[in-house]
């Protein structure tokens, strides 16, 4: 009876003692856990990028407020080139020192695009050395900003001597035999016309960062910018007043904690 006592007690104090060693590890492990969702919540994060899609390049900076771990809401202001697909650039090949132009071009538009939206993780970070994948939507408006092109052309004075003036290129006028070249960028800009619209936005968001409290990563998706009329771009050639592209972005930016 003695022995089974015994037993017993021994028992009971192996017991005890796995019992707070593995309280011990249940404590050592929640403080971990603690800490380390302590040190990857965060409150805001800022971040610009450049990238391109398929009809010009694009830059934008970026201003996050987190709402959860894994969702933010998101207010950037994003400038973009937008090009007509037919754009071919030319050169006139009968001078030296010339620059290429875009014959038939009458406008540059140039998109500036303030929008909100969301961005959600779908696939978190593993390890601080993994990558997690977030779907992002954002809507906002888009401001066109056409700038008539401007040309060097070949006239002649009252003279009838040949020279080379900066025009604006007028197809109607202007023929290709004429033009030696695009003029500096500058001439035009204060006949800039802007062309109000709306602009969507919806891609997947890749960051890669080691460092949780720095972003790197590369963006990929589709962007929507509708005008309400159309743009003038391309002479010769119907003009649009919608433009759907597709694009790919690097970003780079930091977070800020609680």
């Amino acid at each position: 009876m003695v022995k089974f006592v015994a037993k017993d007690i021994i028992l009971n104090r192996i017991i005890l003692f796995c019992s707070l060693l593995s309280f011990s590890f249940f404590l050592k492990a929640q403080e971990t856990v603690f800490e380390e969702e302590k040190t990857t919540i965060y409150a805001t994060e800022m971040s610009g990028g450049i990238g391109m899609h398929t009809n010009g390049f694009m830059a934008n900076f970026r201003y996050a407020k987190y709402l959860s771990g894994f969702k933010k809401r998101i207010y950037e202001i994003e400038i973009a080139n937008l090009r007509h697909p037919q754009e071919i650039r030319s050169i006139n090949p009968f001078q030296d020192d010339v620059k290429g132009y875009v014959f038939g071009k009458l406008n540059n538009l140039y998109a500036i695009r303030p929008s909100i939206g969301i961005q959600k993780v779908f696939v978190p970070k593993q390890s601080v050395k993994g990558v997690s994948i977030a779907w992002l939507t954002n809507f906002g408006v888009s401001l066109g900003l056409a700038k008539p092109i401007y040309l060097n052309v070949q006239v002649e004075d009252q003279d009838n001597n040949t020279i080379i003036v900066r025009r604006r290129y007028d197809p109607d006028e202007h023929d290709q035999d004429e033009i030696f070249g695009r003029a500096s960028f500058f001439n035009g800009i204060s006949e800039t016309r802007l062309y109000p619209g709306l602009f969507f936005k919806s891609g997947l968001h890749f960051d890669y960062a080691n460092d949780r409290s720095m972003l790197r990563s590369i963006e990929t998706g589709l962007t929507v910018d509708v005008f309400l009329e159309e743009v003038p771009i391309m002479a010769f050639t119907e003009n649009r007043q919608a433009f759907i592209n597709l694009y790919v972005s690097l970003h780079f930016g930091s977070r800020e904690v609680e």
